[in-house]
Formats: C-alpha cells, sequence, structure tokens
C-alpha cells in the first residue's frame, strides 16, 4: 500500500511539475503530505528535481548531503519558509544562491509537521 501511495504522487509530480515559488500551497492541497515519510514530500515539493533525486545536487541547485555540519533544524526550516530572507541575511548562502540559476521556492504554506519531517530526514543524510 505504501509503495502504490508513492507510485501515486511520482505520477501527480510526472505529470507536469517544475520548479517555482509559491507554488508548494497547491501541492501540499493537491497531494495530502501529511503523515507520508519524508522522501515522498521530497519528490511531491518538487526538491528532487532541483536537488536530484540522490540529494547530490545538480546544475539547478546544490547538493543537500552533510547539512547537519552548517544547519540546525530550525535554521533550516526558517530557510525553507522563506530563502529569500535568509539569504539576504546571509552572505554565505548569497554566495551559493548567485551560482544557480533557479531560485529557491518558498515554502511557507507547507504544512509544519511535513517541513519537520522533511528537514529532519535532509539532516541525517
Amino acid at each position: 500500500m505504501r509503495a502504490l501511495g508513492i507510485v501515486v504522487v511520482s505520477i501527480v509530480i510526472a505529470l507536469g511539475l517544475g520548479c517555482g515559488q509559491s507554488e508548494d500551497e497547491y501541492y501540499q492541497h493537491a497531494v495530502d503530505l501529511t503523515g507520508q515519510p519524508p522522501e515522498v514530500a521530497y519528490v511531491a515539493l518538487k526538491c528532487a528535481k532541483c536537488h536530484g533525486e540522490d540529494l547530490q545536487g545538480q546544475r539547478t541547485a546544490p547538493k543537500l548531503v552533510d547539512l547537519k555540519s552548517r544547519w540546525t533544524q530550525d535554521e533550516l526550516m526558517a530557510y525553507l519558509r522563506n530563502p529569500q530572507a535568509v539569504v539576504a541575511a546571509t552572505p554565505r548562502l548569497a554566495y551559493i544562491a548567485e551560482r544557480y540559476p533557479i531560485e529557491m521556492p518558498a515554502y511557507a504554506h507547507t504544512d509544519d509537521q511535513v517541513l519537520q519531517k522533511l528537514t529532519g530526514w535532509l539532516l541525517t543524510n
């Protein structure tokens, strides 16, 4: 049953999703991610499209491994809620953001529980 849920989410994503700002509200309502594993949220919120399915980054976005050495969960949550504000206040992130062609979308409308699971999972990779 869990595999079927992952397949359904993957099909929804494959039907035309792209990186874009303020689209998280649509995806949160289109597919209820509450209670889903963080790997499903990673795909459903389009993180994998820009950062890669293996978290190793791509031309569009940096890798998401070893984040624990640079982020706390609260910092990562704040970044996902409003990346432009965090980048503006953090020179290291501003430098990194300049290297990639796609602006990080804000996940201001995504459920707190979903983002907590996602950030916890990202910090363990």
